[in-house]
């Protein structure tokens, strides 16, 4: 099945689905992570489109290897490969940027936007972690499950939420200081 003008030279790989269901899919990208190598593939799906008619969309999404096998007599070589150099630590490692995915509204269904982290989904513009942070509290917003944006930010999220608590309660006895007889509410 031909996925189009941007599918070729992107060499074809196996996706095993969380069904166990094995699918022909395409390999964009690999990248080496501190236990071993995750992989972006693309599959191609049905979305809803012009006039609520279903045409063809890929979905990316990186995976790990034993959700994906090579297909035999393919050629991997130039995938775009990002290694670790041989000084990376998880410390050391660049902090993850993120993107915004905006989910149009379908009669039915408000619409939503969807966090990632840069990679999962393509975008023209990344977000720093007070921006990821900042879109992650408006409201029909989520994080991605699928890559490390549901990860990469719950911890950052409870430090924001805490400070936040921690400055309304300075802000609540501030108040209390400057207009003793009132009662709080």
């Amino acid at each position: 099945m031909d996925q189009g003008k941007a599918a070729r030279g992107v060499p074809p790989i196996f996706v095993i689905l969380p069904d166990a269901q094995e699918v022909r899919g395409r390999l964009h990208a690999r990248r080496q992570v501190k236990d071993g190598w995750l992989y972006q593939v693309g599959i191609l799906v049905w979305q809803n489109g012009t006039y609520g008619l279903a045409e063809p969309a890929e979905q990316r999404v990186w995976v790990s290897p034993a959700h994906a096998r090579p297909v035999p007599g393919v050629s991997y070589e130039h995938v775009p490969t990002h290694r670790l150099s041989g000084t990376d630590t998880p410390s050391q490692e660049r902090p993850p940027a993120w993107t915004l995915q905006y989910l149009p509204h379908r009669p039915g269904h408000p619409g939503a936007t969807l966090l990632h982290v840069i990679g999962c989904t393509p975008s023209d513009r990344t977000l720093t972690r007070e921006e990821a942070l900042a879109a992650l509290r408006q409201p029909r917003a989520a994080a991605c499950i699928e890559c490390d944006a549901a990860r990469s930010l719950p911890a950052e999220q409870r430090q924001a939420d805490q400070n936040r608590q921690t400055q309304q309660q300075r802000d609540d006895e501030s108040r209390q200081d400057t207009n003793p007889s009132e009662t709080p509410p």
